[in-house]
């Protein structure tokens, strides 16, 4: 699943370093946290594995703080 997020351009703002999930294949709440390229956040299901990417973009996106992957 890709979703943009909304957080301004990584290298000249502060991104916060976590994002709420609700994983819905497995029910459960994780926290993706940004990689080391600042360029995304990434999280994984701790019961199937599933791997969550939600991409950092400079225009649009948006500003919410909690998503859902399915």
């Amino acid at each position: 699943m890709k979703t943009k997020v909304k957080t301004g351009n990584p290298q000249n703002r502060q991104s916060p370093a976590t994002l709420g999930v609700h994983m819905k294949c497995c029910n459960v709440y994780i926290y993706a946290k940004i990689n080391p390229a600042r360029d995304a956040y990434v999280g994984w299901c701790p019961r199937c594995t599933k791997q969550v990417r939600i991409n950092i973009v400079s225009e649009g996106g948006s500003t919410s703080r909690f998503f859902e992957a399915e």
